[in-house]
């Protein structure tokens, strides 16, 4: 399996998928497009918020079976037309939690010392 890292994101994952006998593909030293089109085979990309993807990205993908977002939203994701290609799509919503937490935290505190 064959997966295209379209943005940076947390070396562990691609070791991970690596060691679990994937091919992974860093694409992140080029423009997305052009990374797109020199992998059409990808069975699965990884990315973030930059990238959008729509039905006419997912044309150049004929081989993909899954997308993988690093992060909470999927936003930038075309859902009905993944759904409609049987794309499965992920997220990782929890990614965040502790700095979302931390920053509120902080938020309150110079609230309540009129900072």
């Amino acid at each position: 399996m064959k997966v295209l890292f379209l943005d940076t994101v947390h070396p562990i994952l691609s070791e991970r998928l690596t060691t679990a006998g994937m091919t992974c593909i860093d694409g992140t030293k080029q423009p997305p497009i052009e990374a797109i089109r020199s992998h059409r085979d990808a069975d699965g990309i990884v990315l973030r918020s930059r990238i959008r993807v729509d039905a006419e990205l997912l044309d150049l993908l004929p081989a993909l079976q899954f997308i993988c977002r690093s992060g909470a939203g999927l936003e930038n994701i075309d859902l009905a037309s993944a759904s409609a290609r049987n794309i499965a799509v992920f997220n990782s919503p929890e990614g965040n939690r502790d700095a979302v937490g931390e920053h509120a935290l902080g938020m309150l505190l110079s609230l309540m010392n009129l900072l």
